[in-house]
């Protein structure tokens, strides 16, 4: 994996394998979890690039998030619920059915415990056809424990990573099949309004990340290159995956001042079947902000 980086910066490094597609990183207690995706299980990854499993879940995981309890909070896709983990027990906490139009995807959860959670609108492995996706917000009620979810945004197309600002006022999101990135304002009770376009892109953006100047991470998946994009649309940065699909990356490490890069060496065709080979790489990098 090779970089272009103005301040000569020191070259990605592989941090893990053995993963069949790394999707929706988290950093969270000296470790970075992800879903690998067809393996329907939710992995955590040590620094010495040691790879575990942490849960199976059997509706394939999609976005990841960690409610302010500490208790992991998983997007299933196939089954369109959201799931929580507290090191023991796999407990539903809500059925977004209801609400889904396609399948569920990326995920961010603010520092507030809230859930904003895509909705493809359709389901693309399937051979749909493409119709407008959506995202739901989910927040748990802190005396009934119950969880509360409702469309706070629609016509967004096939929604994917997502980020939201420091101050929780802020949020983008991955627009994979129109090849844009969205930002729009977050109401003080978590409606999505105000949106513009944060940046117009060659290929379909999948996982995204924030850092303290503004700047998103963006994987730009069949490119196979994760773009840092500056605040005021700039790319700033280009870090290749060396031929591999580009799925998701983060911030996190001591200080926020890592970057994990999640690749995947498939195509689309395979990744259909279930066939991948993913990968893990790191690289130096501004510090994180935000969440996720």
């Amino acid at each position: 994996m090779s970089g272009l980086q103005p301040d000569a910066g020191p070259a990605p490094l592989l941090l893990g394998e053995r993963i069949v597609y790394p999707e929706s990183p988290r950093w969270k207690d000296g470790a970075l979890w992800f879903s690998d995706v067809h393996d329907y299980a939710v992995k955590r990854v040590s620094a010495d690039g040691t790879v575990c499993t942490v849960v199976d879940v059997p509706g394939r995981p999609a976005g990841l998030g960690f409610l302010p309890d500490g208790r992991l909070l998983i997007a299933s896709a196939l089954d369109r619920c959201l799931w929580t983990w507290d090191g023991q027990a796999l407990t539903l906490a809500a059925d977004l059915s209801r609400l889904t139009r396609g399948l569920l995807n990326d995920m961010v959860v603010d520092g507030a415990g809230r859930a904003f959670v895509g909705d493809t609108g359709f389901n693309l492995m399937a051979g749909e056809r493409p119709r407008p996706g959506q995202v739901i917000l989910a927040a748990e009620d802190h005396r009934s424990r119950v969880f509360r979810s409702r469309v706070v945004t629609t016509d967004v197309v096939f929604p994917n990573g997502a980020a939201v600002s420091p101050d929780g006022r802020v949020y983008w999101v991955a627009e994979t099949a129109a090849h844009r990135v969205s930002r729009f304002r977050i109401t003080a009770d978590g409606d999505l309004v105000d949106r513009r376009t944060f940046a117009e892109l060659p290929d379909m953006p999948d996982g995204l990340c924030l850092d303290e100047t503004g700047a998103l991470w963006v994987a730009l998946l069949r490119k196979g290159e994760f773009w840092r994009i500056a605040a005021d649309g700039t790319t700033t940065d280009i870090v290749s995956a060396d031929g591999r699909l580009a799925v998701a990356c983060t911030l996190g490490g001591r200080d926020r001042r890592t970057l994990f890069l999640c690749s995947a060496d498939t195509t689309m065709a395979d990744l259909a079947r279930g066939t991948s080979s993913g990968q893990m790489h790191t690289l130096a990098a501004p510090p994180g902000a935000g969440w996720p």
